[in-house]
């Protein structure tokens, strides 16, 4: 036996779903720091991963969240680069929820209709809710949590369950759209109104994707739903004039955004050069994480 064996024989760490051992934790630490060491420094700060530059210690902190028994191929050569991101941000994720349950008290979570979707979305017209909005899921039991994407990451939300049983909506900010903000949400949340009891493993979702999952489909259909009537939106005012006027018009009488309406337009026509004032009127990341 080495000794690197004999010192180490006696060591297991448990992950969240099994022990491994100390060699293995060993060598899959060193395929994780292989992995790290590609990702730009200079991204990880501006998007809030590392104080400075010359600081891993947060991304070394979140190996130890990341499920390795469940995805032995991580950070291995044949893994694809996104996978790895995708644990990485999941991983953090997690922890961020965790704390966030252990520190403030919530609600059990009972369930989320569709009524509390549409109301929920009302509150869009002010664009300053999404800071609130963790206050406001969370006395539905629900855990919110902003965590900027990875660079080269493609999801822009996920759900998941804690070993509690607590659920969370994790929001990447890939984009800082008001309405890709809102869409992304709506569509997480549209999985605890629709199909709560199958959320076994974390859902991710990439709103540039083109989805083909039925479950995914219903969550994108509910979540269009909670922005605009189904019957008024087949044949509303903003499809046959295009003026941004006629899209704020609209949108007031839905009750939410202007940017709502504008992205849906945008999507449906496959035109995204149409409204951009309304569109990129405001930032969502600088409204989260204003001093």
């Amino acid at each position: 036996m080495s000794t690197y064996d004999e010192d180490w024989t006696d060591f297991t760490h448990t992950t969240r779903t099994s022990k491994v051992s100390a060699h293995e934790l060993f060598e899959r630490y060193r395929e994780f720091q292989g992995f790290i060491a590609g990702l730009s420094r200079k991204e990880l700060v501006a998007r809030r991963w590392l104080k400075t530059v010359d600081d891993d210690s947060p991304l070394a902190t979140i190996f130890f969240d990341l499920p390795l028994s469940k995805q032995p191929t991580l950070f291995r050569k044949s893994a694809k680069a996104d996978e790895n991101l995708l644990a990485i941000w999941q991983a953090r994720a997690r922890a961020e929820a965790e704390y966030r349950c252990l520190a403030e008290e919530r609600p059990a979570f009972t369930g989320l209709t569709k009524e509390h979707l549409r109301k929920l979305t009302q509150m869009s017209v002010d664009p300053q809710v999404v800071r609130e909005l963790p206050t406001i899921l969370a006395n539905f039991g629900i855990i919110l949590v902003y965590v900027y994407a990875l660079p080269g990451m493609s999801a822009d939300g996920a759900v998941f369950r804690l070993s509690t049983g607590q659920p969370v909506v994790a929001m990447s900010l890939r984009f800082p759209r008001l309405d890709y903000f809102w869409f992304t949400l709506l569509h997480e949340l549209a999985h605890f109104v629709l199909h709560v009891d199958q959320l076994k493993e974390p859902v991710f979702f990439d709103v540039e994707a083109e989805e083909k999952d039925r479950a995914e489909k219903a969550a994108n259909r509910l979540a269009r739903d909670s922005m605009v009537d189904r019957e008024s939106w087949r044949s509303c005012a903003p499809k046959y004039d295009i003026s941004d006027r006629a899209v704020h018009t609209y949108a007031a009488e839905q009750g939410v955004h202007p940017s709502l309406i504008a992205g849906l337009l945008r999507k449906e026509s496959g035109n995204y050069k149409r409204y951009n004032s309304i569109i990129n009127e405001h930032d969502v990341r600088a409204i989260i994480f204003q001093p």
